[in-house]
């Protein structure tokens, strides 16, 4: 309807949220929930969350948050050797490294952006005198 006018005291905030947020909420960690991931379940991940909520840094670019940054491509690298990725993947040698997307969209929207890169420099292989221009007005996706 609208916003209350005066404050209302917390533990009827709670009750609103128990009757009307609760009953809606996709309750990932339930043992009969299948259709997506649970998330922060483990001592890491919650030890994760406390800090990184501590700090309150918004880590979204290097400029943003230096240390976010460069902690977050430390880790991909240690992410990249535990699962045996090839060395050019990785950040430390210079050439590759990688960074966590924060949705699913956004990790297909990079993928997309990937791919029109590659099929961008192979088409100008073939013919050189193709611009990114021209061949991007006649992409479809």
């Amino acid at each position: 309807d609208s916003a209350p006018v005066e404050p209302e005291n917390f533990e009827d905030v709670l009750k609103d949220v128990e009757r009307v947020i609760m009953p809606g909420v996709t309750h990932w960690h339930s043992p009969y929930f299948f259709a997506y991931f649970p998330t922060a379940n483990s001592y890491p991940s919650l030890l994760a969350s406390m800090l990184s909520d501590a700090i309150g840094c918004i880590g979204f670019s290097w400029a943003a948050s230096p240390a976010c940054t460069e902690l977050e491509i430390v880790m991909l690298d240690w992410l990249g050797q535990m699962i045996n990725l090839p060395q050019q993947f990785l950040a430390k040698n210079g050439e590759g490294g990688g960074v966590i997307q924060g949705s699913a969209s956004e990790a297909t929207l990079m993928a997309l952006l990937a791919a029109r890169t590659k099929i961008i420099r192979h088409l100008q292989t073939k013919n050189p005198e193709l611009t990114e221009a021209s061949i991007v007005s006649r992409l479809v996706a």
